[in-house]
């Protein structure tokens, strides 16, 4: 009888350790757009160290986005708040660069695959 117990206080912990996601008490899962990040400013400039990142921008506003790779593909644009504008760099940078203009309300995510790969989510708002 000794030796039950604390195997079974065993078997309840491993059983009680679960990694995924959190159940609500309906069992099903919970919304997941809830576990997006909270937006914050976007900075003047983004690079792929922002990938993942929920920003906010005001309209008519701009801001810069630059990857450190001369051979970088343009960014997929899902949405119509932003006007992407590639920036054609004179000299050797060693990179590619464009603006980021927000022309309207609403969302837009840019993606880009490569060498430097980010996906990066701008709100635009009035």
């Amino acid at each position: 009888m000794s030796l039950i117990l604390p195997a079974l206080m065993s078997i309840g912990l491993v059983a009680g350790c679960g990694g995924g996601l959190p159940s609500t008490r309906s069992g099903t899962a919970p919304d997941v757009t809830a576990m997006q990040p909270e937006p914050v400013p976007a900075p003047r400039t983004l690079t792929p160290k922002n990938d993942r990142g929920v920003f906010t921008i005001e309209m008519g506003r701009s801001v810069g986005l630059i990857v450190p790779d001369p051979h970088a593909p343009d960014p997929e644009v899902e949405g119509q708040s932003i006007r992407v504008i590639e920036v054609v760099n004179v000299d050797a940078s060693g990179r590619r660069e464009w603006e980021l203009r927000a022309i309207k309300p609403g969302r837009t995510i840019l993606r880009a695959q490569g060498t430097h790969p980010y996906t990066i989510t701008l709100d635009v708002r009035e």
